[in-house]
């Protein structure tokens, strides 16, 4: 690429494939511009530093893919929900490094993001809940989306180093019946019990059906009672 047709958007599009390709600590803006055929000091006429980059690199991620529009559709909020996962794990298995990145307050609530929040707000206030509530009730779906999804990630990522994410451990020893290791009595009636033949995605959604239980009974409980 030759210095005219240098973009803020052609930089942020190379930072992407960088980042997906070997992850954020392989992000610099030499690498960038190393890649993009450029000197360094020209992606400073359109990107004051790395942190502005990232933070445009997560807002553009979360852009391409957003939660659908409601409008016409019959969805609960429990649908709503489960889109939102879909959506989510797909995403992180695609950019692996957005989910680093969404940990990060300064980088996690660009327009997109705030988007995203809004619309699964809006299904949640479904439950008869305040705003807030409803709030605190998405960062708790998407925090449990981006936990169920880190081991995949994870492993992934440690795969790309040459180390095997799924070599043996001590839960899955003991469910083999093949423990090398003290079996703790609590956990004596999983010993050769089996391991779950459920694929990481139903595991996903098991537990967002629980939590997604728990919403609805604490929301239950909240509701004022009708003496009429």
């Amino acid at each position: 690429m030759t210095e005219p047709k240098l973009t803020k958007d052609a930089i942020v599009d190379t930072a992407i494939t960088l980042a997906d390709e070997e992850g954020l600590d392989a992000l610099s803006m030499r690498r960038i511009a190393d890649r993009m055929g450029v000197g360094a000091m020209s992606l400073y006429r359109h990107v004051t530093n790395k942190d502005e980059l990232i933070a445009t690199m997560t807002d553009v991620v979360a852009g391409r893919s957003p939660y659908p529009s409601a409008e016409g559709q019959n969805w609960t909020w429990r649908d709503r929900v489960r889109i939102a996962a879909e959506i989510d794990w797909g995403l992180y298995q695609q950019h692996p490094w957005i989910l680093l990145a969404f940990a990060m307050p300064r980088y996690s609530f660009g327009p997109s993001s705030l988007d995203c929040l809004a619309w699964l707000v809006e299904g949640l206030r479904e439950l008869n809940v305040s705003t807030r509530e409803a709030t605190t009730m998405a960062f708790t779906v998407w925090n449990y989306i981006s936990g169920a999804t880190l081991p995949q990630i994870s492993g992934a990522l440690f795969a790309r180093e040459g180390i095997d994410p799924d070599a043996r451990n001590g839960l899955r020893d003991l469910l083999q019946g093949k423990s090398q290791l003290p079996i703790p009595p609590a956990l004596a009636e999983l010993d050769g019990a089996g391991a779950s033949d459920l694929a990481p995605e139903d595991l996903l959604r098991t537990g967002l059906s629980a939590l997604c239980d728990g919403f609805e009974a604490r929301a239950a409980r909240r509701a004022p009672v009708d003496l009429n």
